[in-house]
Order: structure tokens, then sequence, then C-alpha cells
């Protein structure tokens, strides 16, 4: 009888394990898919950042090198 009690707990332990990790991962998935969305998002706004400071750049140095 004390081997069905500890099966029994060892089962339930499992079950609500699993439970856990299914809420966990219906959680965590959508978060974890904006969070990357946010940090490409991040990423292409440097981008465009980084290519423009670059245009205004060689804009510039096209300016001061230009006979006055």
């Amino acid at each position: 009888m004390g081997t069905f009690k500890t099966a029994c707990a060892v089962a339930a332990a499992g079950v609500a394990g699993l439970i856990a990790l299914k809420l966990l991962a219906a959680l965590a998935l959508p978060l974890l898919g904006m969070l990357f969305g946010l940090l490409g998002l991040a990423l292409k706004v440097g981008l465009v950042a980084g290519v423009g400071y670059l245009v205004y750049r060689l804009v510039r140095r096209r300016r001061s090198e230009a006979p006055a």
C-alpha cells in the first residue's frame, strides 16, 4: 500500500509539473516573440539612423572640400 501512495504522489507531481510547463509556455512564448519583434524594430531603427548619419557625414565632407 505504501508504494502505491508513493507512485500516486510522483504521478500527481508529474501531472502538476506538466500543467505548469504548459501554462508557462503559453505565457512565455508570446512574450518572447514580442521581445524579438521589439529587438528587430530597434535594430532597423538603428540601421536607418546609421545610414542617415553616414550620408550626412559624406555630404558634409564634400561641402567642406568644395572650392569656395
